[in-house]
């Protein structure tokens, strides 16, 4: 589009999504450290910024021929809405998703129909949100929204740079508000960081729609204005959401953040109470909802964002934070279940649906120092500048997911038939926020595998992916557990992983159709070939059709060698154990293994 035509097109998306991509790198520390809500996490401008990057990724290379406007609105929306990181992202996604919905149709889009855009961008936005609170960024999207109408509505003929200004000045007014219209943020003394991150992204619109072809950054002026509307905010210690009652109220609504992605064939009619007519393809269609009224019932900050597509396909996105994270996922693999997927599935199987990239991370509070997202300067997509490596643990055990998001890892938790999503690790590699990840991928990754991975994170600043050797749900619950019991720095922390991997011997035996006595004598029998050197602690991972009465001799077996023994369920079906044995010679000898 050309200075000064009256329609957006294809180029012109384009451009506005660099824009924006470039104007939330700008600021993204800045937004992260003013972020109180929903919770003081600091991420929200990384999150905003990682979400619009994904989206961005997700448009063709160079000029795609035939596309219009809404077609790569389209495409932009739903790159968001896989690549969504917490709260603010998974809005920002749902505000793309509802902006391509009202202009996919259109190859070119005038003044007015930019206003429709925003005006359902801003309502599928809100009607994502299980509880919608004043003074964040759906505030700040109604408000953009209202003044893009207005601005189209008394200047017929408008151009869509007069309706983007117009809609960037009423984000930004309202941003300018919201300390006022939320107590957590007047207690901390700053303006809501979605609210502000929304503003960005409505200025590169403003910047994009009437940019002239010099090839110049049009972003530079909004990200100076958005960061002179923080000057000096420091948010007040103890003034986040979950801070207000004490160490009770550390994690007000949940004590993990948990995402993930469903997605498969859609059946919007099985909805309950459904007609025989397709529920509509907005934020708030019935499926959704569903689900949205589950998760609420089990946690807070509930998003739930996607919908139907073409073909009865569906693709959805959850966020919530819970104290009860495999709840949540029971929830989801419910509705994964009403979309055509079948119940019980933890990935999406081939052909139908199901849940993917399922994701838990434990949120911080004071006294959670090693679990605080890093908030100081971030020189790429995703990975901060720490001291340090991140943490990546990914199982097939739902029991051990809230411990190991305790023990500071991002949890990735996969289905146990079949290979690693290499996308999946990718992301959560990238959500660990460190240039240096250490991965522990709970199988045996191929080497082709682990070479691409670490070509693809080279580009969003993981510059260095240690795979740690832990083959098994076990190995990797045996890391995190040693992790945990130095202090909560990072690089001691991976070292005291990587040391109990060096050395830890382990067992492994199948109990199913084994009466209970016959199975106790078999573990019993393998636990005493571990223990044929000395050990400080044995750990015995149990799938849960394992009775009781197999393993109740095995802590007596231990504490007459002198050992200790802890016994952990692995949270699936199954009859299989694995016992690991680690002792205080362990780190110079190489891993063995017994297997009956």
């Amino acid at each position: 589009m050309s200075p000064g035509a009256d329609v957006v097109d294809a180029a012109v998306v384009v451009a506005w999504g660099g824009a924006a991509v470039r104007a939330l790198a700008a600021a993204r520390e800045p937004l992260d450290r003013v972020n109180v809500f929903p919770v003081a996490d600091s991420d929200t401008g990384t999150n905003m910024y990682l979400t619009l990057l994904d989206a961005v990724r997700a448009l063709p290379a160079g000029r795609a021929p035939g596309s219009g406007a809404g077609d790569l609105l389209v495409r932009l929306a739903r790159g968001a809405l896989v690549g969504a990181r917490g709260n603010s992202g998974v809005i920002l996604s749902e505000y793309l998703r509802g902006l391509a919905l009202e202009l996919a149709e259109r190859p070119v889009v005038p003044g007015d129909a930019l206003a429709a855009g925003l005006d359902r961008a801003a309502r599928t936005a809100r009607g994502a949100v299980a509880r919608p609170a004043p003074g964040t960024i759906l505030t700040a999207a109604d408000a953009a929204a209202r003044a893009a109408l207005t601005a189209a509505r008394t200047a017929p003929g408008a151009t869509p740079a007069t309706v983007a200004a117009a809609a960037r000045d009423g984000a930004r007014a309202a941003a300018l508000r919201s300390t006022g219209e939320l107590d957590v943020l007047a207690r901390a003394q700053v303006l809501d960081a979605g609210a502000l991150g929304l503003v960005l992204v409505l200025g590169a619109l403003v910047e994009a729609v009437g940019r002239a072809e010099d090839g110049h950054d049009p972003a530079g002026a909004g990200v100076s204005d958005v960061l002179g509307m923080m000057s000096g905010m420091v948010p007040v210690p103890g003034s986040s959401a979950g801070t207000g009652a004490g160490t009770e109220g550390v994690h007000e609504g949940g004590e993990f953040e948990v995402m993930y992605v469903v997605d498969g064939p859609a059946a919007p009619s099985r909805a309950p109470g459904a007609s025989g007519a397709a529920a509509p393809a907005t934020g708030d269609d019935a499926l959704a909802e569903h689900l949205r009224a589950d998760l609420a019932r089990i946690g807070d900050s509930v998003v739930v964002v996607g919908g139907p597509g073409q073909g009865g396909s569906g693709l959805w996105q959850a966020h919530v934070h819970t104290d009860h994270p495999m709840a949540a996922v029971a929830a989801g693999r419910a509705f994964a279940a009403d979309v055509g997927g079948p119940p019980g599935s933890a990935s999406r199987p081939a052909g139908g649906g199901g849940l993917r990239q399922v994701r838990v991370r434990h949120l911080p509070g004071p006294g959670d120092r090693g679990a605080v997202v890093d908030a100081r300067p971030h020189d790429h997509a995703g990975a901060g500048q720490d001291d340090g490596p991140g943490l990546v643990a990914v199982t097939t055990a739902p029991a051990l997911v809230a411990d190991l998001a305790r023990a500071g890892a991002v949890v990735l938790l996969r289905d146990a038939v079949g290979p690693v999503d290499r996308a999946a690790l990718h992301r959560v590699a990238v959500d660990a926020r460190a240039a240096h990840v250490a991965l522990l991928a709970g199988t045996d990754l191929p080497a082709d595998d682990v070479e691409a991975l670490r070509g693809t994170l080279r580009g969003d600043g993981v510059t260095t992916l240690d795979v740690l050797p832990a083959p098994t749900d076990l190995h990797v619950a045996v890391a995190l557990a040693a992790a945990q019991l130095v202090e909560p720095e990072p690089r001691r922390r991976v070292d005291a992983a990587r040391f109990a991997l060096a050395g830890v011997r382990t067992a492994q035996a199948r109990t199913t159709g084994l009466p209970a006595a016959e199975a106790a004598t078999v573990l019993g029998g393998l636990l005493a070939r571990l223990l044929t050197r000395r050990a400080e602690l044995v750990t015995v991972l149990a799938d849960d059709d394992v009775p009781d009465a197999a393993l109740d001799d095995l802590p007596g077996h231990a504490a007459r060698a002198g050992a200790e023994l802890v016994l952990l369920r692995s949270g699936r079906a199954g009859g299989a154990v694995a016992l690991a044995a680690e002792g205080p010679d362990e780190g110079r000898d190489a891993a063995e293994e017994v297997v009956a």
